[in-house]
């Protein structure tokens, strides 16, 4: 229903609507927990998180926040890096024993940080990878899989 308020000169024009809140973006507390004490986030999430950290990205910058750095993608070969990710399994459950909160992460939290992520609950939890995807994206539902960004994630299947 529209309200007309008559003018001056007779001509009629619509009142004026109360202004209406845009819908807020709803934002996503970052880490994430994506099982107990293992946590998934981006370089801003390692700048303030306290526990062990591990970086994925492809080279450690200079100015990283302290971290194990473990690269687990090859550029040359567009392929993930096996022997690393299961490198990062083995540091996730060594610090998980010592009661340690762990931040796997990467730049932003959507490439390499979940798939290491995943590959932990993999490995960890007998998950598949698809599934481990699957429970990642129900905390942080900005991710690519390995698939979507890997020209040969083949290796992830054995």
């Amino acid at each position: 229903m529209s309200l007309i308020i008559a003018g001056r000169h007779g001509a009629s024009m619509p009142a004026a609507r109360a202004a209406t809140k845009s819908p807020t973006k709803k934002t996503v507390p970052s880490p994430q927990e994506i099982a107990p004490g293992v946590f998934l986030g981006g370089w801003n999430d390692a700048l303030t998180f306290t526990g062990a950290k591990f970086c994925l990205l492809d080279e450690a910058p200079e100015e990283m926040p302290t971290a194990t750095h473990i690269p687990i993608y090859d550029e040359g070969k567009d392929a993930p890096v096996v022997a690393n990710l299961d490198r990062l399994v083995t540091e996730v459950r060594s610090a998980r024993r010592a009661h340690e909160p762990v931040l796997i992460f990467c730049g932003h939290g959507v490439r390499r940080g979940p798939l290491g992520a995943a590959w932990y609950l993999h490995r960890s939890e007998k998950l598949p990878l698809d599934a481990a995807y699957d429970r990642i994206r129900a905390v942080r539902p900005k991710i690519e899989t390995a698939s979507e960004w890997i020209g040969h994630p083949q290796s992830l299947d054995g």
